[in-house]
């Protein structure tokens, strides 16, 4: 319950923010806006080292809120089904194109793509939270299957219970 609170003050902190700076109501404010300024902030603790993970672009917040900057799942989540807060970013749009539906190091490790630095890339993980941060691994696809293959089965599984039900059931 203290958890929960404290997110729906932080979300509203951050939808009086979003409309400030959108200068619309509070009420216009969308749910994706409110989720990309918690995941800006979760690039660095100073908000002037808030970059593009991918590019090192620098992403203020005025930015931030427009269509050149969206929300990207670091590992794919037609490969993993996690749509969880640990595996999304917030991202440039022209990175996101080029990264697809790869992990990072697939993107951009295996190959020298121009103007990708994956070096540098692994470096602005570091100053994310660790349950995101080592998703940009070169293992980081591994490591996560590791820690959830549980969750990934019993999701397939769900997928295939509820598919099965909607046929019998014609809905």
């Amino acid at each position: 319950r203290k958890r929960k609170a404290e997110n729906q003050r932080r979300n509203e902190r951050h939808r009086e923010i979003i409309a400030e700076i959108l200068g619309v109501s509070t009420h216009q404010v969308r749910r994706d806006d409110i989720q990309k300024v918690v995941l800006w902030e979760e690039l660095h603790r100073d908000p002037l080292e808030r970059r593009c993970p991918y590019i090192g672009e620098m992403n203020s917040i005025q930015q931030l809120l427009t269509p050149s900057v969206e929300i990207e799942h670091i590992l794919p989540f037609s490969q993993t089904l996690d749509d969880s807060l640990n595996n999304k970013t917030v991202s440039l749009r022209s990175a996101i194109r080029i990264k697809g539906n790869q992990t990072p190091f697939e993107a951009f490790g295996k190959h020298n793509v121009q103007g990708f630095d994956y070096a540098a890339i692994l470096q602005r993980a570091t100053e994310m939270p660790k349950g995101k941060a080592y998703r940009f691994a070169p293992d980081g696809m591994q490591r996560w299957l590791k820690a959830d293959k549980e969750f990934l089965a019993r999701a397939l599984n769900d997928t295939r219970y509820i598919s099965r039900i909607s046929i019998v059931t014609g809905k």
